[in-house]
């Protein structure tokens, strides 16, 4: 693991059993039969019957498993928390799924896992913790089969940027564009158990749309059907709630001119 990564390793050690308790992932609904994996990814990731997925950055493994229910004959997820890893062979364990259903620790910007795969996916709060963009994008590249793709679905950089004022307005509290400096994220209430600080804040670094799409590009990949979305995947902001849905989290009407706060897009080999 890069040695840039090892407090957010920490942090994610950390989070992960508050997270297994937590309702935001409802592990017992999931165990139940839910799926974790929203409209939006679902219809992207199509067809999944007879492919396999690499999941990048999977944490505890809902929404990789949620991928094997809905066809995918084979799913390889990778978190580099030790914690995380467990965790989702656990469960692979007791859905009887271990024999299709592989969880790896490892840092994702050093994976070779010497195979490809007709999907690679990566979804929500993800590269923002992740020291090396460029990196990032000859992962995606090294395990994509030929004619498969990679789909992502996570915060928006503009989006990332905003709070919310006293009064209700957003505000620009960070740059967009990258510094050489990560963020240290002291303080940060965690996002699916708000009221809880993480002892390890773990650190960030902001990627604007240019960084992450050059990325793709530089490593060989033709990038496609880049969406924009004015919901986010949990509260973003502290104003926001669950829409219909109960995948995707939106500001109440009304209370605002609407900003991008999540992003699609696709990359195939040239």
């Amino acid at each position: 693991m890069r040695s840039e990564h090892a407090p957010n390793r920490r942090h994610w050690d950390e989070v992960t059993d508050l997270h297994r308790e937590s309702p935001f992932y409802d592990v017992e609904g999931f165990l139940g039969g839910r799926c974790t994996v929203g409209p939006i990814e679902r219809e992207a990731l199509n067809p999944l019957l007879r492919k396999n997925l690499l999941h990048l950055q999977c944490h505890f493994g809902l929404d990789t498993l949620s991928l094997l229910r809905l066809g995918a004959t084979k799913v390889v997820g990778v978190d580099f928390s030790a914690k995380a890893v467990e965790a989702a062979r656990a469960l692979a364990e007791k859905l009887r799924l271990s024999a299709w259903a592989e969880f790896v620790e490892a840092d994702v910007l050093d994976l070779d896992l010497g195979q490809k795969f007709d999907r690679v996916f990566t979804s929500h709060g993800a590269i923002n913790w992740l020291s090396d963009i460029a990196a990032w994008g000859r992962t995606v590249a090294r395990h994509l089969a030929p004619d498969g793709f990679f789909y992502i679905l996570e915060a928006h950089p503009t989006g990332l940027v905003f709070d919310l004022a006293e009064d209700g307005r957003l505000f620009q509290k960070f740059d967009y564009f990258s510094k050489p400096e990560p963020l240290v994220l002291e303080g940060v209430p965690d996002y699916a158990e708000p009221d809880y600080i993480p002892r390890e804040p773990g650190i960030g670094w902001i990627w604007s749309l240019a960084d992450i799409m050059g990325a793709l590009e530089a490593a060989g990949l033709q990038v496609s059907d880049l969406r924009e979305y004015p919901f986010a995947a949990w509260a973003a902001l502290p104003d926001m709630v669950p829409d219909e849905s109960r995948y995707y989290w939106r500001r109440p009407k009304g209370s605002g001119p609407d900003t991008p706060l999540l992003f699609s897009l696709k990359a195939r080999h040239r």
